[in-house]
């Protein structure tokens, strides 16, 4: 088994129907910053609406501005004009924490476009693979069976790349993270979503220094706009975005 580098303490909050607490990582346990986003009541039927699930990468963490320099918030830019845009991110949540801490959220709001990248806090904490596929299979069957959206799931990039991983045996971590990417890609399959491979795009903003923020992980402003752009491409080619 891989040895773990305990990448993510941070202290998860209850979140009520329309009132999402996120929490801040901190390195210090006496400071748990949060920042609060209330969900928009104006959930016109024809207002195209995408909703953001996550964890400290779709929160923003790394970028100056995580408010509005997050990837979601690079890929909401490029919607139609008068579309609404909600980041659900969390940092430090797992998957199976997203099913009662994120996903009630994304149901209540309708939303018509819904980004999933959810992984990487799991395979970190030794969350067994049989779990995350079957916790992935029910958030993908309840979007499907409980809306009408496009959904798009990014898998777990080449964390080999990252500095924050670089005391983690790099052959061992790749095949681990292989055998996660193929059961991400059968769910996706099964439940006739999109698959974002941002494993083959990952060289593309982790060999840069200006794209990883310093604690090694988080990508920053720089890197986050390619992420969005992997995720863009994707919906484009599908005809989900102009």
């Amino acid at each position: 088994m891989i040895q773990r580098t305990g990448l993510h303490p941070c202290l998860l909050l209850a979140l009520p129907v329309l009132l999402l607490l996120l929490a801040g990582c901190s390195g210090s346990p006496q400071a748990t910053p949060t920042v609060s986003i209330a969900v928009p009541s104006d959930a016109s039927p024809s207002r195209f609406t995408y909703v953001a699930m996550g964890a400290s990468d779709a929160f923003g963490v790394g970028a100056a501005d995580p408010t509005t320099q997050s990837w979601p918030a690079d890929l909401a830019r490029l919607l139609p004009v008068g579309s609404r845009f909600v980041n659900l991110g969390i940092p430090g949540i797992t998957l199976h924490q997203a099913l009662t801490q994120e996903l009630p959220v994304a149901l209540s709001i309708r939303p018509n476009l819904v980004t999933i990248w959810l992984g990487v806090n799991d395979l970190d904490a030794d969350v067994p693979l049989e779990q995350y596929q079957h916790d992935l299979g029910i958030l993908l069957g309840t979007l499907a069976t409980k809306t009408h959206a496009t959904v798009a799931v990014g898998n777990i990039p080449d964390l080999t790349l990252l500095p924050a991983f670089a005391d983690q045996d790099p052959v061992a971590l790749r095949a681990e993270i292989a055998t996660w990417n193929q059961v991400i890609a059968i769910e996706v399959r099964r439940h006739h979503d999109l698959l974002v491979d941002l494993y083959q795009g990952t060289a593309a903003f982790a060999t840069n220094p200006e794209d990883i923020s310093d604690d090694g992980l988080h990508p920053t402003e720089e890197g986050y706009q390619l992420i969005a752009t992997a995720f863009a491409q994707v919906l484009r080619a599908h005809h989900v975005i102009p």
